[in-house]
């Protein structure tokens, strides 16, 4: 009897061994401390996407101008920690400011958005706080006199962006030096990234703070918010909460990025390969999602065959809990009882939990049932208009 004890001990002990040494092994992130080292960050990069896709928009920026109000919502409903999904560019890095996850994931069908925050990421391990990142990503300097850098509020910040004069030679400079820091990476990407990449620098540091979304062939709308709006934006309570508000969220992005904690992945989420990786990658490593924030990609998926494909996609990942859905809808469709004055999109939450008991019963049989049934929003007379 003793034997067979101790036998199994050494089977199990070998096996434990050999599960360590596969190379498709991922041990939990908190048995390995935070960080994860740059070979594993560029094996999730490649191995989880798939090719890309086509939309008719470049997406350097939002145009959602109320993303932040339901941060006091999330605060309140306890998302926190767990893993973070996200689409699109920056907005993103607000919702990980709030959130503070142990993993993100942000996804988009676009090859050119996973590279583009390669840029940011590059931009925050080059910048020791908020001026030094200002002054990369819009290529200008700022002049702060008798007061120090970790002080000022965005508004003032950008307002010396906006009297500082554009600088050819610090521009090329920010750009090599992001560039130089990315080739460090062992992403293996080809010139024609590196093009994608000057791409996005360029349209970030010409346009600058008046920077907004486009789709192809047609000039942005009166109604779409400019760069410098999305950052002056607030919550529901008044609040300037975005991601360059205040010294604390900026270091809370930058750690995630200096950690590669924040995984940028091509994918459609109705697609067969990437969405299907990350919950493989999840289910490996024990982790559980908190945060999904959609935008408004379900109305481009509602009514076709890509949607039940979503749901799939979305059942296969594990969700924590509270696990809660950040949706976008645009009021140009139908207005939303929960739109606010001011603003064409209306942001929205809705627990997982329940979203797949409506899938479940067919309660969403149109998309405007789906953005309407069991919806979270900030009552109206709870929210802070704009000054």
């Amino acid at each position: 009897m003793r034997f067979r004890i101790v036998l199994l001990v050494i089977v199990v002990f070998l096996t434990g061994i050999a599960s360590l040494s596969t190379p498709g092994y991922c041990p939990p992130l908190g048995a390995v401390g935070s960080s994860i080292d740059a070979r594993e960050f560029a094996r999730l990069v490649r191995g989880l996407s798939e090719p890309e896709g086509y939309f008719n928009s470049d997406n350097f920026i939002s145009n959602e101008a109320g993303y932040l109000k339901v941060l006091p919502l999330l605060r309140n409903l306890g998302v926190r920690d767990g893993v973070y999904l996200g689409v699109g560019p920056d907005q993103n890095y607000s919702y990980l400011a709030e959130v503070r996850p142990k993993l993100a994931f942000i996804v988009d069908i676009r090859r050119q958005n996973l590279l583009q925050h390669l840029y940011y990421k590059a931009l925050f391990e080059l910048s020791s706080n908020r001026v030094e990142f200002l002054e990369r990503l819009f290529g200008r300097r700022i002049r702060i006199q008798g007061t120090d850098p970790a002080e000022p509020d965005i508004s003032k910040l950008l307002a010396l962006i906006d009297a500082a004069p554009r600088d050819a030679i610090l521009r090329l400079r920010c750009i090599e030096e992001a560039e130089r820091r990315i080739r460090g990476w062992p992403l293996g990407l080809s010139d024609d990234d590196f093009r994608s990449i000057e791409y996005v620098a360029g349209a970030l540091i010409d346009a600058g703070p008046e920077l907004q979304f486009t789709s192809y062939n047609r000039p942005p709308r009166s109604w779409y918010p400019t760069y410098k709006e999305l950052l002056l934006e607030t919550d529901s309570t008044g609040r300037n909460v975005n991601y360059l508000a205040s010294e604390d969220r900026f270091r809370v992005v930058r750690t995630l990025h200096r950690e590669n904690r924040i995984i940028p992945v091509v994918a459609d989420l109705s697609g067969p390969e990437a969405m299907g990786n990350i919950a493989r990658e999840l289910h490996a490593r024990h982790l559980a999602v908190s945060c999904f924030y959609l935008s408004n990609v379900e109305f481009y998926l509602f009514g076709r065959q890509r949607w039940s494909d979503y749901v799939k996609n979305m059942r296969a990942l594990p969700w924590a809990e509270n696990a809660t859905i950040v949706r976008s809808f645009s009021n140009n469709w139908r207005p939303h009882p929960a739109s606010i004055p001011g603003y064409y999109m209306t942001t929205i939450l809705q627990r997982a939990t329940v979203f797949f008991e409506n899938e479940d019963s067919g309660r969403n049989a149109s998309y405007w049932d789906l953005v309407i049934n069991d919806y979270i929003a900030p009552r109206p007379e709870s929210i802070i208009p704009r000054n």
